[in-house]
């Protein structure tokens, strides 16, 4: 019936695959199917752990040894730019606390770092430096309940390495996952042991959510298009 009605008004079927061909032609065409790419700006609000081994010490009566660790948990406070359509830039900051064994001696921790690489719909991959500094540096501080014996501290940490990402879209935005590895140079102070040149390796898992799907901006971009097609001025 379809058909013919659309015989009798003179207008030409389709084929499937001809109707789709002609829509991706269309300016104003998005198949819903396929997944974008990612919106020129977005911000992202995570949460941040990160897990560095540190120096031990031996307890004088008992001989017992005792390992000394570096968690930092933070909110991480990030801004993401795309350019070159697959390329992105990232500088963020975090702020929070550690949760090791040495939260007397570094209670609170500021974090900047730049992230640059690739960023498609779904993975990504980039490569980092960051700086981090506690606030407050106790050196040598005794925890009765976390083992009895004076913690380490470091300080003027610098650090370079790599991450690959995860984000997969839901709803009006994206739930990112982010795995890095780094290698930190620092600053480590415990009892007589002073390295102001130590490196060490840090891991660092984050969770977080890019707001915004770039929905706005791609309503602009095919209207713009759509305008340039019907060689309307701009």
């Amino acid at each position: 019936m379809v058909a013919g009605a659309a015989m009798a008004l003179g207008t030409p079927m389709l084929a499937p695959s001809e109707a789709m061909a002609k829509d991706e032609e269309d300016p104003t065409f998005v198949d819903p199917r396929r997944r974008q790419i990612p919106p020129t700006h977005r911000f992202r609000l995570g949460i941040e752990f990160a897990y560095m081994k540190l120096s031990s010490a031996i307890d004088a009566d008992s001989g017992k040894k005792q390992r000394f660790h570096y968690i930092p948990m933070l909110a991480d406070f990030a801004y993401q730019a795309q350019f070159l359509k697959y390329m992105m830039v990232r500088p963020s900051l975090g702020f929070g606390t550690n949760v090791g064994n040495t939260l007397e001696a570094m209670p609170l921790v500021i974090h900047p770092q730049l992230h640059l690489g690739y960023q498609g719909s779904m993975f990504g991959a980039a490569f980092g430096y960051g700086f981090f500094q506690p606030l407050i540096q106790r050196k040598d501080v005794v925890s009765a309940s976390r083992g009895g014996l004076g913690e380490p501290l470091i300080v003027n940490n610098h650090h370079v390495g790599g991450e690959v990402s995860f984000q997969t879209r839901v709803d009006r935005g994206a739930l990112s996952i982010i795995l890095r590895v780094a290698g930190v140079r620092s600053h480590l102070q415990h009892f007589e042991l002073d390295k102001p040149k130590s490196w060490r390796a840090m891991i660092t898992l984050n969770i977080g959510w890019y707001f915004g799907d770039g929905s706005k901006q791609r309503a602009r971009q095919r209207a713009r298009r759509a305008q340039r097609a019907s060689g309307e001025p701009g």
